[in-house]
């Protein structure tokens, strides 16, 4: 699955989440760049140097200034040298501290980096920084940032490198598409673009993105994807017929952006209206109001102060933002969930984290419990193999009253915070070839997996990965793996496993993997011949491979099998990439409880095509959420709210990759918008999420749709009299609830909703929808968890 993640740790003291100083702007700047559009630092004496790029963790030979938009931390090398600065009033900073990489960025300020590799001068000047000394910005307000196109309108003749790719993109292309090409670009979501109109920017990033009438859409993969992401909202675009494009930001950038934010806000208001729909309108008026007289002080101002109404200006986004946050709506049934590798050094750190992710709402962590080949608790199952008892990172740790015990703390500290601890695990795979042999197999050598063209009694690492991994289809293995995930379950009370990776590899022939000696023992004794005479014609080839896939599903099926008898209610779910693993999950609907398809889109249409995809290969008793990866494509704040929009529809909830990556203004947008009411998991407690949602329907009729005329006071009154039953209904002791009863139950509900003659067709397709999901979550409950 994440083949790419990096661990990340949350290892400062608590900070507040609220930006309430706007962030500096300082977008990359491009080799191209004018030295008199770069920012420059200043310090007390008046010695400058340019800053070279803003929130880039590769800061080789660069001067990076890093913001609060970025995460909470740098992320960068911890060989790195940083310098944290704390905001004073407009550009002015003064040093808190410097040390090593991957510092914490404060919420009200930024930090220096450069790389180990770096210049005389970029470390000559960050080393002569003292703490407390004053450090300004000077910032233009206009820049450029210019690029060479690839082609216009691509086609297979005029962009053969684009030709066997969606939309003609090819791998480091920058492309630009004009209606002559057709509605849209056609390009996957492996890239980013920009929608220009009228000659202004007027939508960032996501894939096949529609071609305005009176506009362009600039498109990027790979390196030239990065170039694209210095674009903003309210920024000019230029380009001519020989290639030539530039970016353009000048005043106009920060007001354009500030009042289209503004307006999107206020029609956000207004259809919540419009639509009946439950919003904290007096926050969201609140901010309006606020926005425009930021925006009024900065035009008062703008030409005997500009960068202090560049300031105003920027302040005024910010309010703008909270107001569309404020407009929508909140669910109280939905699973919100986020993947999270652990680091942390001791308890506050512990309850940092937690903190955090509560403020954002989520209402479950799925945190990686294993990695490398360690288990992050102490765990007796590994010391009875003679492994080593926990992770090198926590074994000598102190969370206080939990000992060395990092689960045991996430887990207890996670209840008060209403947070459910589901084990990420990384199964099958256990190290990658940088940090040494695994020690399972400097005890068990025969677990290694065995690619076809590895050394021969050597345990080897992916030849295209270089992860190592245990041999799924080893019995002892299996054994080995089940134990482990058992121990989890009974002596930490877990309520779920995400398993990750729990196939081979999918390799082609000559580097396909499954040929151990035991693998190929136990083919050989069935089918008369050893797998790795075979050829990929042979007629045995498909036999080996269907072999093969059935070990790995025997596996899923002693683990649901194991999990089950230990707690129905327990959760099994699995995280299928498109392709290949996405098809294959079809072969465990009847060993998972729940599916998480990844959706690496960032715009409404990407993200639900791998919804609706995937929804076809597992059945509606399932579980479905979505995984979606806006915090480590550090997507801005209203982009990652606008993601878990689109990621919710139609589902049941969504899990977000990962807290590592995530920023303290993404945090406070997501608990100002759609996760500031609590919601209940549905997965782990389809009973109370149902009781939780016919409640929230019920006061909303008596609060909303009775007084707005959504619906007669007699009709309302009949619907609400409705949904109080089914309330109650959900408070009865299970042996009670029976399933035929519900049926009924139901049937009568979706009946009623259908007699209401007054009922405002909008709010009608609303309560459908919810008692819909109500349905889901009871057939759920009764296939899955009795």
């Amino acid at each position: 699955m994440k083949k790419w993640l990096i661990g990340k740790k949350m290892t400062m003291s608590a900070m507040a989440l609220a930006l309430t100083v706007p962030a500096l702007q300082a977008p990359a700047l491009t080799a191209e760049a004018d030295e008199g559009e770069a920012t420059k630092v200043v310090d007390e004496d008046g010695v400058s140097i340019i800053v070279n790029a803003e929130n880039d963790r590769n800061n080789t030979n660069k001067l990076v200034v890093f913001d609060p938009t970025f995460s909470y931390f740098t992320e960068t090398n911890g060989s790195s040298y940083e310098v944290i600065l704390k905001k004073d009033d407009g550009n002015s900073y003064h040093v808190v501290s410097s040390g090593q990489g991957d510092s914490a960025i404060p919420e009200d300020g930024v930090v220096l980096s450069t790389g180990p590799q770096t210049t005389d001068e970029i470390m000559s000047f960050l080393k002569s920084l003292e703490k407390g000394e004053s450090v300004s910005f000077n910032e233009p307000v206009e820049k450029t940032y210019a690029n060479t196109l690839d082609d216009i309108d691509p086609t297979d003749e005029s962009n053969p490198e684009g030709a066997p790719f969606p939309g003609n993109r090819g791998a480091n292309q920058l492309l630009l598409y004009t209606p002559a090409f057709g509605s849209s670009t056609g390009t996957n979501p492996y890239g980013y673009e920009i929608t220009v109109t009228d000659g202004v920017v007027t939508k960032i990033g996501g894939g096949d993105s529609s071609i305005p009438a009176n506009g362009f859409v600039v498109s990027g993969h790979g390196t030239e994807a990065e170039y694209l992401k210095k674009a903003e909202i309210g920024m000019k675009v230029e380009y001519d017929a020989d290639g030539n494009i530039e970016l353009i930001r000048d005043a106009s950038t920060y007001i354009f952006k500030s009042e289209q934010t503004l307006q999107e806000a206020k029609q956000s208001i207004a259809h919540a209206e419009e639509k009946y729909i439950d919003a904290d309108f007096n926050k969201a008026n609140a901010s309006v109001e606020e926005a425009e007289k930021l925006l009024k002080k900065a035009g008062q101002i703008q030409s005997e102060d500009p960068q202090k109404a560049l300031e105003y200006t920027e302040e005024a986004t910010q309010a703008a933002y909270d107001a569309y946050y404020y407009s929508l709506p909140s669910e109280v049934g939905e699973q919100r969930a986020i993947w999270y590798r652990p680091e942390e050094k001791d308890l506050d750190d512990v309850i940092t984290t937690l903190d955090r992710m509560e403020e954002a709402g989520f209402n479950s962590l799925y945190l990686e419990t294993t990695f490398w080949g360690y288990t992050i608790f102490p765990s007796d199952t590994m010391e009875a193999y003679g492994l080593p008892k926990q992770h090198p990172n926590f074994a000598n740790q102190d969370y206080g009253k939990y000992g060395s015990d990092i689960l045991k703390a996430f887990i207890e500290e996670g209840k008060k915070r209403g947070i459910t601890i589901q084990s990420w695990t990384d199964g099958f795979m256990i190290g990658h070839n940088s940090l040494g042999l695994p020690s399972q197999f400097k005890k068990y050598p025969e677990w290694s997996a065995v690619q076809r063209n590895d050394e021969p009694g050597t345990p080897g690492s992916d030849s295209n990965s270089n992860y190592y991994w245990l041999d799924i289809a080893n019995p002892d293995v299996q054994d080995f793996m089940l134990d482990i995930y058992k121990e989890q379950q009974e002596d930490y009370k877990i309520t779920g496993v995400n398993i990750d990776y729990m196939r081979y590899p999918h390799h082609p022939f000559d580097k396909s993997y499954g040929f151990s000696t035991s693998n190929r023992e136990r083919f050989e004794a069935e089918f008369g011949v050893d797998p790795m005479d075979l050829q990929e014609s042979d007629e045995l080839w498909e036999e080996w491979e269907n072999w093969l896939r059935e070990q790995e599903n025997m596996f899923v099926d002693q683990l649901h099998v194991q999990s089950k008898d230990i707690n129905p209610a327990f959760m099994v779910t699995a995280t299928p990439e498109p392709g290949q693993e996405a098809v294959l999950i079809s072969d465990w609907i009847e060993d998972i409880d729940g599916v998480i398809p990844q959706a690496y889109g960032h715009d409404f249409n990407s993200i639900q095509s791998t919804v609706i995809a995937s929804k076809k290969l597992t059945p509606p008793s399932m579980m479905y959420y979505t995984g979606i990866y806006s915090f480590y494509h550090h997507l801005g704040e209203k982009a990652a709210v606008n993601d878990v929009l689109a990621a919710g529809h139609g589902t049941s909830g969504v899990n977000m990759f990962a807290f590592g990556q995530a920023s303290g203004p993404s945090v406070d947008a997501l608990g100002k918008g759609p996760w500031r009411n609590a919601a209940v998991n549905p997965g782990e407690d389809p009973k109370a999420a149902v009781q939780a949602t016919v409640k929230q329907l019920k006061e909303q009729t008596a609060s909303i749709y009775i007084p707005k005329g959504a619906v007669s006071k007699e009709e309302g009154k009949e619907l609400e009299n409705n949904l109080r039953k089914w309330e109650k209904m959900m408070e009865r002791p299970d042996h009670s609830l029976k399933k035929d009863k519900v049926e009924k139950e139901f049937e009568k509900t979706v009946d009623l909703i259908n007699s209401l003659e007054t009922l405002s067709s909008v709010v009608k397709d609303r309560v459908v929808e919810k008692m819909d999901k109500v349905h889901k979550w009871l057939n759920y409950y009764y296939e899955k968890q009795q």
